[in-house]
């Protein structure tokens, strides 16, 4: 896919055609993520991306249900065992031995990116190579903190 100054901008993916024909809507794969994609797949035959080892809900969903201290952000529904998150010191929703459910810590930014969605922190995780460590800023116990977080590979892009 050119833009009308003949640069590549994508590459084409997939139309949807009712008809058959070639005209319909088109999909296409932006060239930034082609650029970063293509060379991992002739060299392991699959994409190895980096993540933080997290389940997460976003805030802007749950505002509605919880009561939560900020507006924007990712909730940190479970850490997994063996992330870079869980050796950081990040935390999930718990429940007590009374019954009651503690929040996870809140994703608000990551280095000097605002998180304030999934996909903001995708977009932002997609920036980095397995291996990296990046500052979280998350809300925890009514404050804000930054915790350093070594990326790692996740679990089903290893099989």
């Amino acid at each position: 896919m050119l833009d009308s100054h003949g640069r590549m901008i994508g590459i084409n993916s997939q139309i949807l055609s009712p008809s058959g024909s070639s005209a319909g809507v088109g999909f296409a794969v932006p060239v930034s993520i082609a650029k970063r994609v293509v060379p991992q797949l002739l060299q392991n035959g699959r994409v190895r991306r980096a993540k933080l080892g997290i389940n997460t809900r976003d805030v802007s969903t749950l505002r509605n249900q919880i009561d939560l201290p900020v507006e924007d952000g990712v909730l940190i529904y479970q850490v997994a065992r063996n992330g870079g998150a869980a050796a950081a010191g990040l935390r999930g929703v718990q429940q007590t031995e009374m019954g009651d459910v503690e929040l996870g810590d809140i994703i608000v930014g990551i280095d000097s990116d605002k998180v304030s969605n999934t996909d903001d922190l995708y977009k932002v995780l997609d920036k980095h190579q397995i291996g990296d460590t990046v500052q979280v800023h998350i809300w925890r116990d009514g404050r804000r903190m930054s915790v350093p977080v070594r990326l790692m590979e996740s679990p089903e892009s290893r099989r």
